[in-house]
């Protein structure tokens, strides 16, 4: 056997292995449920209150997906921008779009927190409305 064909083996033989152990040694990840079924867990949701939810939520994902994008696009545009003219018109156009967002998104949770029976919803308001503040963009809001 070759130098060459040995330290290729070893390089695989070494790879696998590390990858098996960062495979076995890595937290467990989280188990996947989703959010309408997450909301009827957590606020003890009817089949009705839950259907009507993520009806809501189904119609308002494709709305919150398009403020992420025009955000996100903005953001790229102020990144780019050549001269202080053309960063100032872009940043203008950045707050409103998170204006927009907010506001649509707020109007959306309340929504879904007015399917609840009023403790539930506000409970609901209460644990998912300071998230509103500190989403990024990078993907719609979710219900949880």
């Amino acid at each position: 056997m070759t130098g060459a064909l040995r330290l290729l083996l070893v390089v695989v033989v070494a790879g696998g292995a590390a990858f098996l152990l960062t495979r076995y040694f890595s937290a467990t990840p989280p188990t996947s449920i989703n959010e309408v079924e997450w909301l009827t867990q957590e606020f003890a949701l009817d089949q009705q209150q839950a259907g009507e939810i993520a009806l809501l939520h189904a119609a308002y994902q494709p709305i919150c997906a398009d403020h992420c994008a025009a955000i996100m696009s903005t953001r790229q545009s102020i990144a780019e921008a050549t001269n202080d003219s053309d960063r100032s018109r872009s940043e203008s156009a950045l707050r409103d779009l998170q204006d927009t967002c907010q506001e649509s998104t707020r109007d959306h949770l309340a929504a879904v927190a007015a399917v609840m029976d009023s403790a539930q919803g506000q409970r609901y308001l209460d644990l998912i409305g300071p998230r509103l503040t500190d989403h990024e963009h990078a993907e719609p809001f979710g219900l949880k």
